[in-house]
This record gives structure tokens, C-alpha cells and sequence, in this order.
């Protein structure tokens, strides 16, 4: 029994330390070790970061995004995001990446913001639920695998024109809907969902179910929190 108890300790203890990850202690100001530009590495895949402007759920910029709008992600999430534009692209199709790291001084802007009574945004982008609902339906939480590096918002284009292909919903659709097999859609769409779907995991992705549009690498490699603020022109930590 003594023994048994004892492993069940040891296994507690493991999943602690792999998931429950923990601020870095690199100096603001740089990137971080391993941490990239994904124009760098992925230079095919296209970037309109939501929360740099206007048109996300809260209605504004959000702390944290105000002073870049380049992608960043942990080094081998780029690479496994330049791995999936590779897979679509003789199919026609390319990424376009709406959100990748996000300070988590932007998560604490966005619990602030579900505090207040500002609801402008609501017909667009949580029409069915309340603010708190945003929470309770899990759609955001006070921690992200976006603060870790390893996760992105991303859609699919047409590589032709640029344009959006239609997914049956836009980004941040918190709703129902927005579950990637969710029967609310049509035909077209889920078989779009699923082609992002197929090619984000090929990669090395895994879907957010709840989220057509949001993925995180799965990986076994220690996960840390990050707050610095977005800029276009950081060098790496390294060489500082």
C-alpha cells in the first residue's frame, strides 16, 4: 500500500512540474532562449494580430500588444507552423496566424475588462452568453498556453488572392458555433475546419475543440510564463 502511494506521490509530483508552468525568470526586454519571430521562420505565413487594434471581443487594444504587431512563438512551434504552411500549400491554402504569444499581462487585462459593463462588443463576438459566461464556458481562462510560446489563433487563405476562406465563423466567435465539428455549419465549412484541422496536427499541433481556430504544441518541454510587452525589434535574450 505504502509503495503504491508512493508512486501516486511521485506522478502528482511529475505533472506538476510538466504542467503547471511557472514565470520566467529571463529579463524582460529580449526574447527569450528558443523564442523567434515567425516571419523568421515561417516567413510564408501571413500575421493580423487581433488584439493590436480594434476588432476583438473586448473592442480595443489590449495591454501588452500596443507597441508591435509581429508574430512570436517559442522556436519549435514556428517551425512546426512552417511545417503545416508546407502541407497546405499545394492545396492552395496558407495560414494566417491571428493571435500567437500573448503577455499574460494581457490575460489580466481581459478578467479586468469581464468586471466592467462595457458589453459594445457583445453582438459580434459572445452574443448567446454574458461575460462571465465567457469564463464559465471556458472559452478564456487567467492562464494560457499562449503565454508559454506554443500556441496560435490561425485561419486558413486562399493563396491565390489573400483571401479568408470561410471557416463558418470569425475569430473569437465565442459560441457554440465555433466548436470545430460543431453541425451549426455547413458542409464546406466543416470540411474547411477539418483541412486546417488535418494539417495543424500533421504538424504537430492539437486543436482547442472548442476553438476551430486556436492550437498549441504538444511537446514534453518545460512550459514557463511570459509577460513582456510585443515589439517588433527584439534581440534575442542571448546576446544581451
Amino acid at each position: 500500500m505504502k509503495s503504491r502511494w508512493k508512486w501516486v506521490i511521485y506522478a502528482v509530483l511529475g505533472c506538476l512540474a510538466q504542467c503547471a508552468p511557472v514565470p520566467s525568470s529571463e529579463p524582460a526586454g529580449c526574447l527569450p532562449t528558443d523564442w523567434c519571430y515567425v516571419d523568421d521562420v515561417a516567413p510564408s505565413v501571413r500575421v493580423d494580430l487581433k488584439y493590436t487594434g480594434n476588432d476583438n471581443f473586448v473592442g480595443r487594444p489590449i495591454a501588452g500588444y500596443t507597441t508591435g504587431k509581429r508574430a512570436i512563438l517559442r522556436r519549435d512551434a514556428a517551425e512546426a507552423l512552417a511545417r503545416a504552411a508546407a502541407l497546405l500549400q499545394p492545396q492552395g491554402y496558407g495560414l494566417l496566424v491571428w493571435d500567437a504569444y500573448r503577455p499574460a499581462m494581457a490575460m489580466k487585462d481581459f478578467r479586468a475588462w469581464s468586471r466592467t459593463p462595457d458589453d459594445r462588443m457583445k453582438s459580434k463576438f459572445y452574443p448567446h452568453i454574458s461575460k462571465q459566461g465567457i469564463y464559465d464556458g471556458k472559452y478564456i481562462g487567467d492562464t494560457s498556453e499562449h503565454s508559454w510560446g506554443i500556441a496560435v489563433d490561425i485561419t486558413l487563405v486562399h493563396l491565390k488572392d489573400g483571401r479568408e476562406v470561410d471557416m463558418g465563423g470569425h475569430h473569437d466567435l465565442l459560441d457554440v458555433s465555433s466548436a470545430t465539428e460543431s453541425p451549426l455549419i455547413t458542409a464546406e465549412q466543416r470540411e474547411n475546419r477539418l483541412r486546417l484541422r488535418h494539417a495543424m496536427q500533421k504538424a504537430g499541433f492539437r486543436n482547442y475543440s472548442k476553438e476551430w481556430w486556436h492550437y498549441f504544441l504538444t511537446d514534453s518541454a518545460p512550459h514557463f510564463t511570459y509577460s513582456f510587452p510585443l515589439k517588433d525589434d527584439l534581440l534575442p535574450c542571448a546576446s544581451r
